[in-house]
C-alpha cells in the first residue's frame, strides 16, 4: 500500500492527521526560529550594532526578498531532487542561519544571513507543501493545506513570543541557540516521514507554471490589505484618539487560526472557486469596518472579519493551481503562487505608506477594499482557464 492510498484509507481522527504530522511540526520548528529572529532582531541591530531605523527595515526585509527569489526555484527542485530532500535541506539551512547570527559582526554579515534563511525557509515550505499535496487524498487537500499553513503562523508567534522571553530573562545567545536548534529538531522529525514515489514529467517543465499566475494575483491583491493592517492599523486608531488599536491585529490572527482549523474543510466540500470568492469579498467588507471604525470594538469586528477571509483565500486558490497543474509541475506552481503572497504583501505595506502619507489613514483601507474586490473578480477569469484548458482536445 502506497503513502496515498494509506492517506485515503484513514479517514479521520489522529490516525488521518498523524500521517501528516512530521511535516506540520517540521515547519513548525523551522518557522518557530524565523518568528524569534522577527521579534528580537530590531532590538539587535540598534542595541548591539548601532543601526537605525533604515537598518533595522533593510536586515527584516531582506528575508522576505529572499523567500519570493527563492520559492518558484524550490518548487522546481523539489519536483526533480524530491520533496523530502529538500525539505530537509531548507531546515539544515535554516539551522545554519540560526547559528551565523552569533557570528555576524556587521549589518552587511547580518543581511547575508538573513537571505540564508530566507533561503532555507523557502525550501521547507514550498517543498512541504508540495510533499503535502502529493500525500493528501485529493477530496481533503484543502483542508490538509490549510493546516499546514496553520502550523507556520504558529510557529511563527510562538517563536516570537519566546524569542522576547529569552531576551529579557537571558541574552541575545539564547535566542540564537534556539534559533539553530528548533531546526535541527525540524530536520529530525522530517526524516522519520518516508519519501513520497517521483513522478515523472510528461514533458518539459515550466520554470514558471502559467497556471500560477492568474490565482496568485488575486492572491497577491488580497494580501495587501494584510500588510495594510499590520502596518497602520495602530496610528489610524491613535488618530482618532483611540488606543491599543494592535487589538485588531491580534484578532485577525486568532480569526486566521481558527478559521482553517473550524473552516478549512470548506474549500473541499463546496469548491475552490466558490470559496475563494466569497473569501476575497469577506476580507472586503473587513477592510470597510476598519476604514469606518469610530471605535475599537468596529476596528477589532473589521480585523476578525478579514482574518476569516484571508484564511480560507489560500487554500481555495492553492487548490485551483494544484487542479489546473500537471502533477510533476506542482511543485513549481506552488512555490510560484505562494510567492504571490509575499509579492503583495510587500506592495500593500509601500502602497498604504503612499496612500497615507497624502490622503490619511482610512484612505489606506478604501485603496485596499478595491484591491479585495478586484481579488475577487479575478476567481471567476481564474474558473474559465479552468473551464478552456478542460475543454481543449
Amino acid at each position: 500500500m502506497d503513502e496515498r492510498t494509506e492517506a485515503s484509507v484513514k479517514t479521520s481522527g489522529w490516525r488521518f492527521y498523524g500521517t501528516y504530522m512530521p511535516l506540520f511540526l517540521g515547519l513548525f520548528c523551522c518557522h518557530f526560529g524565523i518568528g524569534a529572529t522577527l521579534s528580537v532582531l530590531p532590538f539587535y541591530v540598534k542595541d548591539r550594532m548601532g543601526g537605525g531605523d533604515v537598518s533595522v527595515g533593510t536586515v527584516i526585509a531582506a528575508i522576505a526578498v529572499a523567500v519570493v527569489i527563492t520559492r518558484p526555484i524550490a518548487g522546481r527542485l523539489s519536483d526533480r531532487i524530491g520533496h523530502k530532500t529538500l525539505m530537509m535541506a531548507g531546515a539544515v539551512l535554516c539551522a545554519l542561519a540560526g547559528a551565523s547570527y552569533a557570528v555576524a559582526s556587521n549589518l552587511d554579515a547580518l543581511v547575508a544571513v538573513r537571505v540564508l534563511h530566507g533561503i532555507g525557509e523557502g525550501a521547507v515550505f514550498t517543498a512541504g507543501a508540495t510533499w503535502l499535496v502529493a500525500l493528501a487524498p485529493a477530496e481533503r487537500r484543502g483542508k490538509i493545506v490549510g493546516l499546514y499553513g496553520v502550523s507556520m503562523w504558529t510557529g511563527v508567534t510562538l517563536g516570537a513570543l519566546a524569542g522576547v522571553m529569552l531576551m529579557k530573562a537571558l541574552d541575545f545567545g539564547s535566542v540564537w541557540a534556539v534559533c539553530t536548534v528548533t531546526p535541527v529538531v525540524g530536520a529530525l522529525l522530517i526524516s522519520r516521514k518516508a519519501a513520497p514515489a517521483r513522478v515523472r514529467a510528461a514533458k518539459k517543465t515550466a520554470f514558471f507554471p502559467g497556471t500560477a499566475f492568474v490565482p496568485g494575483i488575486a492572491l497577491a491583491f488580497a494580501s495587501m490589505g494584510y500588510a495594510a493592517l499590520a502596518s497602520f492599523v495602530s496610528l489610524h486608531m491613535a488618530k482618532r484618539g483611540i488606543d491599543n488599536g494592535i487589538l485588531a491585529f491580534n484578532v485577525f490572527g486568532f480569526a486566521y487560526v481558527g478559521s482553517r482549523l473550524f473552516l478549512g474543510h470548506l474549500p473541499d466540500k463546496l469548491g475552490p472557486y466558490r470559496v475563494a470568492l466569497g473569501a476575497a469579498l469577506v476580507e472586503a467588507c473587513g477592510l470597510a469596518l476598519v476604514g469606518i471604525a469610530p471605535s475599537l470594538a468596529v476596528a477589532v469586528a473589521g480585523g476578525f472579519t478579514m482574518g476569516l477571509g484571508l484564511s480560507l483565500l489560500y487554500p481555495s486558490l492553492a487548490l485551483v493551481v494544484i487542479r489546473n497543474t500537471d502533477t510533476s509541475q506542482h511543485g513549481a506552481a506552488l512555490g510560484m503562487f505562494t510567492s504571490f503572497w509575499d509579492l503583495g504583501v510587500a506592495a500593500g505595506g509601500i502602497a498604504a505608506g503612499f496612500v497615507a502619507s497624502r490622503t490619511g489613514y482610512p484612505a489606506i483601507y478604501a485603496v485596499m477594499l478595491v484591491f479585495a474586490v478586484a481579488s475577487a473578480g479575478l476567481v471567476p477569469l481564474a474558473a474559465l482557464r479552468r473551464t478552456a484548458a478542460v475543454s481543449q482536445p
